[in-house]
């Protein structure tokens, strides 16, 4: 929740911000171009939990992947987002970032895990890995002056992946080192709204919402996504950028080499070089 009440007052300081309404040829370039682009690093606190069903018996204990493994809860990310103006009224926006973290530790408690039981005490490796790729196609509602509102939806694709190794037993039956890894891929779709705001030539705002629940095939879940920002431009074709990011996965998978669930949520600031034309 505190999360949640720092990104919501962020979209409020940008909504309230003083600005005089500028004149059409003094705005943004950002907000006339065709072409944009941001890469900078994620700043992100991330939270993975899963858990995994076995085949013989259905276990469904959650795993807190950072406090049970010793994840590193906020790593840095790379990040990047490119979009085309392809139409007076019509773009589309695509943005990427990736999390691979690895770690080991010693249990202070059990985890089950597929058919497997890593015991208190026991020295384990544990990796886990996200790749998110947006794709978002939107209609331009109002673009006068200073202003622009877009309306649209779109697709996540998610790559999510999870492992552990160490000495583990399995059924009750006999303990030596095992490595299970789980992996799987997610379609979801989104639907979500995109708010800019010029104040001058060098300086805009932005407000970006996404937010879907729904049931694709063998997943079912729900995502939320959003961001609030300002973007700097000195030059004519580059900037600075810096926005408050987040992303939160609800998931539940039905498939045969992962049966379970998966919470992950990625939340902090993102720092960006821009350019466009």
């Amino acid at each position: 929740m505190k999360k949640i009440r720092t990104c919501s007052s962020l979209i409020a300081l940008v909504l309230t911000m003083p600005g005089i309404a500028a004149e059409a040829e003094d705005i943004h370039p950002l907000m006339t171009s065709k072409y944009w682009g941001n890469v900078g690093v994620y700043f992100s606190s991330r939270d993975f939990y899963t858990s995994v069903n076995g085949s013989i018996a259905s276990i469904t204990r959650g795993i807190d992947f950072e406090s049970s493994t010793g994840l590193d809860d906020r790593p840095d990310l790379f990040m990047a987002e490119f979009g085309w103006q392809f139409a007076p009224k019509w773009g589309v926006a695509l943005q990427y970032f990736e999390s691979e973290r690895s770690a080991s530790n010693t249990l202070s408690d059990a985890i089950d895990w597929q058919d497997l039981v890593f015991d208190v005490g026991v020295r384990v490796d544990a990796e886990t890995s996200v790749e998110i790729t947006r794709l978002f196609f939107a209609r331009q509602f109002r673009d006068k002056g200073p202003h622009s509102l877009r309306l649209g939806a779109g697709i996540h694709w998610l790559s999510l992946g999870a492992s552990v190794a160490g000495e583990a037993t399995l059924n009750d039956l006999s303990t030596e080192f095992r490595r299970s890894v789980v992996k799987t891929e997610i379609p979801m779709p989104n639907i979500g709204a995109w708010y800019r705001y010029s104040s001058s030539r060098k300086w805009m705002f932005n407000l970006r919402a996404d937010w879907l629940s729904a049931s694709v095939d063998k997943y079912q879940g729900r995502i939320w996504n959003a961001a609030a920002g300002v973007n700097f431009s000195p030059w004519d074709h580059f900037g600075l950028g810096l926005s408050y990011q987040f992303f939160r996965l609800d998931g539940e998978i039905k498939e045969d080499r992962w049966r379970g669930e998966v919470r992950t949520s990625f939340t902090g600031p993102y720092i960006y070089i821009s350019g466009y034309w």
